[in-house]
């Protein structure tokens, strides 16, 4: 099945004419961020491994870390502040 046939169908299903779809598959890369690529010879989108960006992630999983040690931090110091001061 290429991509021809396939964006056929999908475009009737959308109700867009051809050239209303090609502009909707460009708009769907551009706006989604994809590592894709149009080869308008074959007519046919290639897309590319969607490879994680090392700092992104680690930025991730440093806002987690800190969300996480500010909620256990807060429940280590609840039962200290109930006590009454002596």
């Amino acid at each position: 099945m290429d991509f021809v046939c396939v964006s056929r169908v999908l475009f009737e299903k959308l109700n867009l004419n051809y050239e209303e779809g090609e502009r909707w598959i460009v708009n769907l890369i551009r706006n989604s961020k994809l590592d894709a690529k149009i080869d308008s010879e074959t007519g046919t989108v290639i897309m590319e491994p969607n490879q994680p960006n090392v700092y992104e992630q680690l930025i991730d999983h440093t806002k987690a870390l800190q969300g996480r040690t500010y909620k256990l931090v807060g429940q280590l110091l609840e039962p200290a502040q109930a006590q009454p001061a002596r």
